[in-house]
């Protein structure tokens, strides 16, 4: 997101994550246990889908990310972290990325460590353009969701009451 002014691909990009980022986050605050679930699903369709396919197709886009950090230090980071193994850092992405997405659906003490695991990913990769502008929303509601008690995994049946 170098520059003052987006291009419409990156302000397409910013719309949709912010769109789906807010829809996350809504849903954390409103029905929490479905905002988790949601929020779990959602890193393993990044870690498996994105970043796994683009393992295995373009592995130099994320290199390409990293071009785009607005700050010299980050972007030369980003590059020494991709540039001389694309493939491996790709896997390592969709690793942690389903990493998470089974903490964050896991029952605590794994929930509240994927949840801020999540948050911290999303703030962390936040400078590499126009499609992580909006991670800060998405990262509040894994910190929303954080501060709750999780004692079952989030797919897990409710158990009928005795009455």
């Amino acid at each position: 997101m170098s520059g003052a002014r987006l291009t419409r691909d990156q302000a397409t990009q910013l719309a949709v994550a912010a769109t789906v980022y807010a829809g996350l986050t809504g849903l954390a605050f409103a029905r929490p246990a479905a905002g988790r679930r949601a929020l779990g699903l959602f890193f393993a369709l990044m870690g498996l889908g994105v970043n796994g396919v683009l393992t295995l197709r373009p592995p130099a886009q994320f290199a390409a990310l990293a071009d785009g950090a607005p700050w010299g230090w980050y972007r030369a980071v980003g590059r020494g972290l991709t540039v001389p193994a694309p493939r491996v850092f790709g896997a390592v992405m969709a690793a942690g990325e389903s990493a998470l997405a089974a903490a964050i659906l896991s029952p605590d003490p794994a929930a509240r460590v994927g949840l801020l695991g999540a948050a911290a990913f999303a703030v962390g990769i936040t400078p590499l353009g126009a499609a992580t502008a909006a991670n800060p929303v998405l990262a509040a509601g894994a910190l929303h969701l954080a501060r709750r008690e999780w004692d079952r995994a989030a797919f897990a049946r409710s158990r009928p009451s005795i009455a």
